[in-house]
């Protein structure tokens, strides 16, 4: 990627339902828009295996997600992979690092959405630890495996990885916390162990690969090795923007936004996952990433007045 010789009308950082929303509705302006991505086109939405309350769409999340993308880039709007490790404000626009490049912007909509928590144990950068159920389970056909989690998502993937596993273990640090009516699927389902009350210390190996998980008994104060052929950690996301001013930013790192999603530095918005008050959905990220590209066109016409 080289650096941009002008200066962008809207920089979108992100690639998920709230950035190519934006896109469309920016581009359809006949303004100048580049969304980034560091990693995977698409998001989390794009490892969604069905998508079913999606209003007007019914399928795979790649698809959904190659659907906007298209759409946008039919307006004009331009994709490019390169990660954004700094934005600073000048004086009527933004100087974006982008892959050590500056790139110049008039607006930016941040739209980074949000990454999969860790434990922050040792061995987790072992082979046979995933994020994500829906890209991994296919490869754990026959194997015992141990889910970390206690919340509707990593009972929910539990059950999944049972199309795939021969055994699941449900491990948790505290009582479960997902629904009643997800309980009592647990109670009927003999194929998932449910263990809680037990803090994972440390993923175990063996041949480089993990083979178990070491945990704190908290009852007996004691530890014990569950043994796995792969481990599936689900305990909560975490937003994407690390590498943003902390003024903008609630104490648990999400972004502060006003009602038309803009937020303490003037010309900068943010949308979806990354946003505080963001209810995670893939429907309601498309419609802030609509509300937040509105907001920076109104932005742009007051700026070249």
């Amino acid at each position: 990627m080289a650096a941009n010789n002008h200066i962008l009308d809207v920089a979108i950082i992100g690639s998920g339902a709230a950035a190519f929303t934006a896109a469309i509705y920016a581009a359809r302006e006949n303004l100048t828009v580049t969304t980034y991505e560091r990693e995977a086109i698409g998001g989390l939405t794009a490892i969604i295996s069905k998508i079913e309350n999606y209003p007007g769409f019914t399928g795979t999340g790649a698809d959904l997600m190659q659907k906007m993308r298209a759409q946008a880039e039919a307006f004009g709007a331009t994709t490019e992979y390169g990660e954004c490790t700094a934005i600073k404000k000048l004086k009527n626009h933004f100087e974006l690092t982008i892959d050590d490049l500056p790139i110049l912007a008039k607006t930016v909509i941040v739209a980074t959405g949000s990454e999969r928590r860790k434990l922050g144990i040792p061995g987790e950068d072992l082979s046979g630890i995933s994020y994500c159920a829906t890209c991994d389970g296919p490869l754990v056909a026959g194997q015992n495996v141990i889910v970390v989690g206690g919340g509707n998502s990593a009972v929910q993937e539990s059950f999944f990885l049972l199309k795939y596993a021969k055994s699941v273990r449900l491990v948790n640090r505290s009582p479960l916390k997902c629904t009643d009516i997800l309980k009592k699927r647990l109670a009927k389902e003999p194929r998932i162990t449910v263990t809680t009350d037990a803090v994972p210390q440390e993923f175990v190996a063996k041949n480089g690969k993990v083979s178990g998980l070491k945990c704190l008994l908290k009852k007996t104060n004691t530890t014990k090795t569950f043994p796995a052929d792969s481990v599936f950690v689900f305990i909560g996301m975490v937003p994407a923007t690390s590498f943003l001013p902390p003024k903008i930013l609630t104490a648990d790192g999400f972004i502060e936004t006003k009602s038309d999603f803009s937020t303490a530095i003037s010309g900068l918005f943010a949308a979806g996952d990354c946003r505080a008050g963001n209810i995670k959905q893939t429907i309601a990220a498309a419609g802030e990433g609509a509300s937040a590209a509105v907001a920076a066109g109104k932005y742009l016409e007051h700026l070249s007045e």
